[in-house]
């Protein structure tokens, strides 16, 4: 090994070594913490607001559709933003932790979004149900636990997170188990709908998946508050 490598080697940043990141970024993180909290309470609020509505045996999508529909659209378009802002703050601060696999991250992230988007434009209804299930349902899960496999794989390169690699891949791995037991519970000739609590497996699922992009929200926001720190006691 010549000393110029060994030199540049050591001149890489640690993981523990912190750049100072201005309120933009911490605001765009704080998208990410505050989102998947707006997102459940709201969708909450609207089931106790929708005379007849079941949470325990309907889906969250079905309160997309009918009087009071707008509700829960314009939870979708919020959270669907708010996620595609996080994956912009993501980017910048996860990039001094993983280096180029955070753009990678930061497009899962922001897939998650548009999905959200999608299920905004194709309401799950007819003729509009099968498109919000594949542009909607489908991209929003799909990429939400990819994302949470692959920032699980990316995150244990650094000693520090890799409490938050072994959440980010259980997340992942539960996700997968809630998807296939949510499809048995609303599928008609299953048991468990007729059991009637499809509609709570489906909250389960939201609320384990959409809870990683808080916890990785604060994780980062917490780095981005030792590097203002730092940056005071220079």
């Amino acid at each position: 090994m010549t000393p110029e490598i060994t030199s540049q080697r050591r001149e890489r940043p640690r993981p523990d070594t912190v750049q100072h990141h201005g309120t933009a970024t911490r605001l765009l993180l704080a998208a990410g913490i505050v989102g998947p909290v707006l997102f459940v309470l709201t969708f909450t609020v609207a089931g106790w607001l929708r005379p007849g509505y079941s949470a325990l045996a309907s889906a969250v999508s079905d309160l997309g559709v009918g009087s009071t529909a707008w509700i829960q659209n314009a939870n979708f378009l919020l959270f669907g933003i708010l996620l595609i802002a996080f994956a912009a703050g993501f980017r910048r601060v996860a990039s001094e932790l993983i280096g180029g696999h955070a753009t990678g991250g930061a497009i899962l992230i922001a897939t998650t979004g548009i999905g959200m988007l999608g299920a905004v434009l194709f309401p799950a209804k007819p003729p509009t149900e099968i498109l919000h299930f594949l542009l909607g349902f489908l991209i929003v899960i799909v990429s939400a636990i990819a994302a949470a496999f692959y920032l699980g794989r990316q995150f244990r390169r650094v000693p520090e997170w890799r409490v938050l690699a072994r959440y980010s891949t259980w997340t992942g791995l539960i996700a997968v188990a809630l998807v296939l037991v949510t499809f048995v519970a609303l599928n008609p000739a299953s048991p468990l709908e007729k059991a009637g609590v499809g509609g709570l497996i489906n909250r389960i699922l939201a609320v384990e998946t959409f809870a990683w992009y808080a916890v990785t929200g604060y994780w980062l926001w917490r780095h981005t508050s030792r590097g203002r720190d730092a940056g005071k006691a220079r």
